[in-house]
């Protein structure tokens, strides 16, 4: 593409796609949308799974009970804790700081490229596994909220360790 077409191009749609810098910005935002993708069906199956428990399980409300069983009520509370704590984390990876300045990007791409793409080749690696385990309970009970909750830890930690390597690039 001539330089004069290409940067028509890029004001036209304000982004820098077609240069090198561009495209690792766009793979950082490709990484984030993944990221929130995984997690975003991990929440839509628990809340399947709580409306689903919501309908055999919790007893409609009478005039001698107008409050559901608290039995019937703990693993939609457990639900949703894990689902606020999956969204907490999908926030924070949607905001995560986006390396912004050309002498930045200049050093990630000649120095830590690859450091780079192993956080987000394992965000990504346990986001999908989360969907997964998720996606594999059939019944609300059976979520196993420990083990969610020691997967979100490692992808909290792998967004700490992310910042802190690209504060250290900068």
């Amino acid at each position: 593409m001539s330089d004069g077409v290409g940067d028509k191009l890029r004001g036209l749609l304000a982004s820098d796609i077609y240069s090198q810098k561009g495209r690792l910005r766009a793979d950082d935002l490709l990484v984030r949308e993944r990221v929130g993708r995984g997690l975003g069906e991990a929440t839509a199956h628990v809340r399947v799974l709580i409306s689903r428990w919501r309908a055999d399980r919790v007893p409609p409300s009478t005039r001698e009970q107008p409050f559901p069983p608290a039995e019937a009520m703990e693993p939609i509370r457990r639900a949703e804790r894990l689902i606020r704590a999956i969204d907490d984390i999908s926030a924070t990876v949607r905001g995560l700081p986006l390396v912004n300045q050309d002498k930045v990007w200049d050093r990630v791409r000649r120095m830590g490229l690859d450091e780079l793409l192993q956080f987000d080749w394992t965000l990504v690696g346990e986001s999908d596994a989360l969907c997964e385990e998720i996606r594999s309970v059939a019944v609300l009970d059976e979520i196993d909220a420990p083990a969610h909750e020691a997967r979100l830890r490692a992808i909290r930690g792998v967004i700490a360790d992310r910042r802190r390597y690209l504060e250290i690039q900068a």
